[in-house]
């Protein structure tokens, strides 16, 4: 994606345009899974400091666009949230996310919303994550290696 499509992306959220969240954004884009926050400070440490990073992705969190995925050991990653480019302010739905114990890349299912649930009346629920663990597609396609 190149970074005209990525300001065009970012624009409706009224976020100034500055570098750091151009470039946070380019790596969410350009990622097919979630990142953690370690792995987007590898990415950017030559250029933006550890706060920035940070602050970038609140903001982000805070619009909607990625969502925090508590994974397995209670480890943060964030991924985008797949939001319709005809309405960038829709509410985020809750969906499931697939850890893969291989590669240990964590996926969003955004077509796979998490089944509702009825609690009792002294519950309230503020939110619901489901992770399912396997084997991801990617990992399923590649033979194993003899040792």
């Amino acid at each position: 994606m190149n970074m005209k499509e990525i300001k065009y992306w970012l624009k409706p959220y009224g976020l100034k345009l500055t570098l750091p969240r151009l470039k946070v954004l380019e790596i969410f884009l350009s990622n097919n899974k979630a990142v953690t926050y370690a792995e987007l400070l590898r990415l950017t440490e030559q250029v933006f400091d550890r706060v920035t990073v940070y602050r970038t992705l609140r903001a982000f969190e805070d619009l909607g666009i990625i969502h925090r995925i508590v994974g397995i050991n209670s480890s943060v990653i964030y991924a985008l949230t797949i939001i319709s480019k005809a309405d960038k302010k829709k509410p985020h739905q809750q969906h499931l996310h697939f850890s893969c114990i291989k590669c240990n890349g964590v996926y969003c299912l955004d077509d796979q919303l998490v089944p509702s649930i009825t609690l009792p009346d002294i519950y309230e629920v503020h939110s619901l994550s489901m992770m399912v663990t396997g084997i991801c597609h990617i990992c399923n396609e590649k033979p194993d290696l003899p040792l």
